[in-house]
């Protein structure tokens, strides 16, 4: 019962503590100054705060701390350096964003932004942006716990032994069965 308690509280402040299987790469390291793209290998600095900016554009959370999206950011330099094509995958889509734009489109208003995105969401490059953002930004173990999600538990023994046993949310069976 405890457990539970413990469980509960936690997902009522937020403080869930999820957890990743150790076996898989841990996420980049980024910096939270004003330099945080200095280490990209293959994309701009320009380029990453325009890609940051679209990843939270497009999936906007409050809650998140902007760290999350820069390492999204940083997954896709990964992805940019280990392939040429995804490398001009990315260039394309900032360049598409940035033309014409009076502002770099990471200072424009979110308004101005959607339009942005709107206008290119049947390109194969927003496409691209689209997919990956997804996949690295939900695959953040700080994500998950912003959200209440404890993440894998095979490496923890599993979720009965872990307070998930308790029933007491459904009905009782009828005796019948």
């Amino acid at each position: 019962m405890k457990n539970q308690e413990d469980r509960a509280r936690q997902t009522a402040t937020g403080k869930v503590t999820a957890y990743k299987d150790p076996n898989l790469p841990t996420p980049p390291a980024v910096s939270a100054g004003p330099d945080w793209a200095q280490a990209f290998t293959t994309i701009s600095r320009q380029d990453a705060e325009t890609l940051r900016a679209a990843v939270a554009t497009l999936y906007p959370h409050d809650a998140l701390d902007p760290l999350i999206y820069r390492r999204v950011i940083a997954q896709f330099d990964r992805v940019a350096a280990q392939s040429r094509e995804a490398a001009e995958m990315f260039a394309s889509f900032c360049a598409r964003l940035s033309d014409g734009a009076v502002l770099p489109f990471a200072e424009l208003a979110e308004s101005y932004r959607v339009q942005a995105l709107t206008n290119l969401e049947t390109t194969p490059a927003f496409f691209f942006v689209q997919r990956l953002a997804v996949r690295y930004l939900y695959d953040d173990v700080e994500v998950w716990a912003a959200f209440g999600y404890e993440g894998a538990s095979v490496q923890l023994g599993g979720y009965i032994k872990r307070g998930f046993d308790d029933l007491d949310w459904l009905p009782p069976l009828p005796n019948e069965i």
